[in-house]
């Protein structure tokens, strides 16, 4: 599942025609305002659909083990959980800075 728009079509890539998803996804659900776009999730209820073809477009939650694989991640997750085990949920946070 996605926590965003912007990640569930990114997954998506291009419609069949080369448009681009997210462009697709707009003229689907009609929101024109690039905030609501990229947070149809606040927007719209999860598990809302719009069928396109023989695609679908689909407002859901994405979990952490779809967007970064525990085979690269997994020894920071490891870190992390028994921090919060130490600290409290709240009390952990992981920053990261991406130099380019």
């Amino acid at each position: 599942m996605f926590t965003s728009t912007a990640e569930a079509l990114t997954a998506a890539g291009r419609c069949t025609d080369g448009t681009p998803s997210l462009t697709r996804f707009a003229e689907l659900s009609g929101l024109t305002d690039a905030r609501h776009l990229y947070c149809a999730g606040s927007v719209y209820p999860e598990n809302t659909e719009w069928p396109d073809g023989d695609r679908l477009f689909r407002i859901g939650r994405l979990q952490r083990k779809h967007a970064v694989p525990d085979s690269e991640w997994g020894s920071i997750w490891s870190v992390m959980r028994t921090l919060a085990d130490l600290h409290g949920d709240e009390g952990v946070r992981l920053v990261v800075w991406f130099d380019g």
